[in-house]
């Protein structure tokens, strides 16, 4: 008898899921009738609440608990305000209402609270070198934040910021501009998991630039002294008064009315604005000299320079009357005209000689901003904060360190007192329960403390994981779950007339069943999607929290079905499946994408992933009836009650048909392109001998040259860089939107396995093998392609300069390649001329493994095997490996062979 099932099993684990915890038991409204069977739910917020930290389990007790840890400490006093971790502490309730933090110091008489919240502050901020520091929000960024913000998935958790509606929140936010430093948040966002790594907070896969825009946004509130503030555009700016109504690229705090950019780099317009101040009333002569277009307002109107775009400078004056008072202040400038761009803003007045105004006497806002407090920590309060870290046991928490005094086992803890009481005493954590989570936990308290205690089901054990990580705040499954009604509007699509299915997650019904382990593996921790039409992004939990989910859906899903043989051979079946998919079957690339290339009408998911990501007899079911997994799909049901609507192909036989697609699917990007797709399609074929490309390219630039070898072995490399930039296997290229667009990323690799190398210089010279790698171009460090030579074969032997020294770089096919590992690429660069002490070779970064004799595998990818007089030098270079050879000249030359093999 399981001590949880005071009903079915079934019921339990429906209640289950309908527990949301972020910090406290949040029902969904729309299940508001049901009543959430205690003893789980309780077992879920014992997670919540992170109760084994002081509290021993036994191990079957410990399998009915996920904990989720507290944030590290590391780093706080760089990403929190001292004076926001003071109020935290004295408050946390108050401070962060839903907050899982217990309050630690209400056992003491509320008069000494606010000292020991105090004392602890400094402790906390004394441990950190770095201080906290505000930055200026960037306004662009901010409106390019808020849209990121309700539109990736951010609101599933934490509430909408731009409505005045006061909806519901899983996991309330704090007062951001009080609490974070823009730095850190923005570290914060693109790796939540590093400080917190139970996953409640996941990573929403934010692009570095993404995570700075809404770390502004959420930042936005933060109020920074400048005297000035000064805008950027980039763009068709055709006059001044296109500045009025452009969007900004980037704001940001100047001292001062002088150019950020000399030389060539004038793509920019600018806009100066702030506030200056008059203290004595006056005549004030402005005096504004600028080579480029530039205008001058003051007091809210142009005085100068309003013609400008015509004549290309301004060298004026004007004068006006002020009475003491702060008046606004703009200017503007583009770049205009062969000369060098310049500017200058004077002014004269009562008292004052022509000068620049002083930053003394502007800021960037009418009123005024004060300089942020300062805080020192003070050695005897940084003490008493040790003694009180120390008293209160933060540790056990923070740092999984446990004291002496270790608190009792949970199975000898008394339901009805300590921590689960009312209103706890002295050192007692007050986690400021409501009644339904006290008796909860009691419940869920005494079931655990049974002799008879059971192991949880695959079924709990899932509904558990769903529950602590909210996944059913996106996802339905079983009829729970799902978006909610006042978080609808947030679920957006990126296509055209794709209804529901373009713009909410998928249904996890069934999801075991449907989906091959080793691709909802990849979803799950390695954010490999195939919706790139929904534009709210699937969650990163990290491979510790979510890695035993694939293997719980498929023991709880997976209902394999035989699938029939056909008589048919397999070229037969790939020839009638490429009819079916094309315009003269069942035009299925009408709707889907075909290997990256446009569909006719709907753009939806790409048929070339299909065998790679669905189990066979699955997809059989699902064509004969779509509607049956996803009601109201738009997917068409071809074969009504199992008849084709093509008797002349395989004599109508429904069998040999979906048998015929299936294998035709699998050959994946290496499949022939189907009828009616041909018209978009240049694909350059690799026969006997190799293929070269030239132009504009995915990952290699604007002057990438990519070789397709015999034996389906390809590379580019990018001309402008000197790197090799991309490896892969399987097909070459299709070279068709190098004539119909412009846009380089357009071209990329048909085949498989790709392997994109870094940006940057290859070579280098390095102080020791620790420096870190320079950030300055190939043409600044001195590189300078040479073209390249064809051998007998017709394979390219690319030639480059690297300051006195030449390099000549020949890649060449090495074994048969039909099986992984058999075959790939040679490498040989040949060094001659001047090579200076210290230079370093550039192989590889990512994640790298040693494998065997001077060979390592790249991103669980590909084996690089390096084969020089040198030791390849293996370092870690934050948030990944790099891997680099020192060129070590003998009489004047030297030489590397690296092979690489899939």
């Amino acid at each position: 008898m399981n001590p949880f099932s005071h009903s079915p099993t079934r019921e339990i684990s429906r209640w289950l899921r309908l527990v949301c915890l972020a910090s406290s038991v949040f029902l969904p409204t729309r299940s508001a009738t049901a009543e959430v069977n205690a003893p789980v739910s309780g077992a879920v917020l014992l997670g919540e609440l992170n109760c084994t930290a002081c509290h021993a389990t036994s191990e079957r007790q410990a399998s009915w608990i996920s904990p989720k840890a507290p944030p590290a400490l590391t780093g706080l006093a760089g990403r929190a305000s001292p004076e926001w971790i003071q109020q935290f502490l004295a408050a946390p309730h108050q401070t962060v209402p839903g907050t899982t933090m217990p309050d630690l110091l209400h056992g003491l008489p509320e008069t000494e609270r606010p000292a020991a919240a105090e004392a602890l502050t400094h402790f906390l901020v004394s441990r950190e070198a770095a201080g906290f520091r505000r930055v200026l929000p960037d306004r662009a960024a901010v409106a390019r934040g808020e849209k990121l913000y309700h539109t990736v998935g951010c609101v599933v958790c934490h509430a909408p910021q731009n409505t005045t509606m006061n909806l519901p929140s899983l996991a309330p936010l704090p007062q951001m501009a009080e609490k974070w430093s823009y730095d850190t948040l923005r570290g914060f966002l693109k790796d939540p998991l590093t400080l917190r790594p139970s996953g409640r907070m996941p990573s929403m896969n934010l692009s570095e630039g993404e995570a700075s825009d809404i770390a502004h946004y959420l930042l936005k509130a933060t109020r920074v002294p400048a005297a000035l503030e000064i805008a950027q555009f980039r763009g068709r700016i055709q006059s001044l008064e296109d500045l009025d109504s452009a969007e900004p690229l980037r704001t940001g705090p100047a001292t001062s009315f002088s150019l950020p950019f000399r030389g060539r780099d004038r793509g920019f317009a600018l806009r100066f604005s702030g506030w200056f101040q008059i203290t004595q009333g006056g005549r004030y002569t402005f005096y504004l000299t600028a080579t480029g277009a530039s205008r001058l307002s003051v007091a809210d109107g142009w005085r100068l320079g309003e013609d400008s775009w015509q004549r290309e400078k301004v060298d004026g004056q004007a004068t006006l009357r002020l009475d003491p008072g702060w008046y606004p202040l703009m200017v503007d400038f583009v770049p205009r005209g062969s000369k060098e761009p310049s500017l200058k803003l004077e002014w004269e007045g009562p008292g004052l000689p022509r000068e620049v105004i002083p930053s003394a006497r502007l800021q960037s806002t009418r009123d005024a901003v004060p300089e942020p407090a300062s805080f020192a920590v003070e050695a005897t309060k940084a003490e008493r904060g040790r003694s009180l870290y120390t008293q209160f046991q933060c540790a056990v928490c923070h740092e999984s360190s446990h004291s002496s005094g270790t608190a009792p086992a949970l199975a000898a803890l008394k339901p009805s007192r300590g921590c689960l009481t009312e209103e706890p005493t002295g050192n007692v954590p007050n986690f400021r329960l409501t009644t339904a989570q006290r008796e909860a936990l009691r419940t869920s308290l005494i079931a655990l403390q049974r002799p008879n205690l059971e192991q949880p089901t695959s079924q709990q054990r899932l509904d558990h994981r769903l529950a602590s990580l909210r996944c059913t705040a996106c996802h339905t499954r079983d009829g729970v779950g799902g978006v909610a009604s006042d978080r609808d509007i947030y679920f957006t699509s990126n296509g055209e007339d794709l209804g529901d299915e373009g713009r909410f997650p998928p249904r996890l019904d069934g999801v075991g069943n449907k989906l091959r382990p080793a691709w909802l593996s990849n979803v799950l921790v390695r954010a490999v999607g195939v919706r790139p039409y929904i534009n709210t992004r699937m969650p990163q939990f990290g491979a510790a929290n979510v890695g035993d989910l694939t293997d719980l859906l498929v023991a709880l899903d997976r209902r394999p079905k035989a699938v029939d043989p056909v008589p048919d051979p397999a070229d037969v079946q790939r020839a009638v499946g490429r009819t079916l998919i094309g315009t003269d079957g069942l035009s299925c690339i009408a709707c889907h994408r075909f290997n990256r290339q446009p569909a006719h009408a709907l753009q939806v998911l790409d048929l070339t992933t299909t065998t790679g990501r669905l189990n066979e007899d699955w997809f059989r079911q699902f064509l004969r009836d779509p509607n049956l997994f996803n009601t109201g799909t738009r997917m068409p049901a071809f074969w009504p009650e199992g008849v084709s609507p093509l008797p002349s192909v395989c004599d109508g036989n429904t069998e040999r048909q979906l048998a015929a697609i299936w294998t035709y699917l699998a050959d994946g990007v290496s499949a022939k392109f189907p009828e009616g797709l041909s018209r978009q399609n240049m694909e350059l074929i690799v026969g006997g001998d190799p293929v070269l490309y030239r132009g504009k390219m995915w990952e290699a630039g604007f002057r990438a040259v990519a070789v397709g070898y015999p034996g389906q072995w390809n590379m580019a490399f990018d001309a402008e860089e000197m790197r090799l930039a991309l490896l892969w296997r399987g097909r070459f290229l299709n070279a068709g939107p190098h004539w119909g667009v412009q846009g380089m990323g357009q071209i990329r690799p048909l085949g498989t396995e790709v392997v994109v190398f870094p940006h940057g210089s290859p070579l280098a010279i390095l102080g020791d093998s620790a420096a870190p790698w320079p950030g300055e171009s190939s043409k600044a460090l001195g590189f300078k392609f040479r073209g390249y030579q064809l051998d007998v074969a017709r394979r390219p032997q690319l030639l480059y300069a690297f300051q006195n020294g030449t390099v000549e770089d020949w890649i060449v096919p090495i074994g048969t390649g039909t099986e992984i590992g058999t075959g790939g690429l040679r490498r040989t660069l040949s060094f001659a001329g001047s090579i200076a002490p210290g230079l370093y070779f550039r192989l590889a970064t990512g994640k790298l493994e040693p494998a065997g004799d001077h060979a390592w595998r790249l991103d669980d990818t590909l084996t690089i095997r390096v084969r020089s007089d040198s030791m390849p030098v293996l370092r870690s270079m934050a948030p990944k490996q790099e891997l680099l050879v020192p060129v070590v000249a003998k009489d004047g030359k030297a030489q590397l062979e690296i092979d690489y093999v899939w």
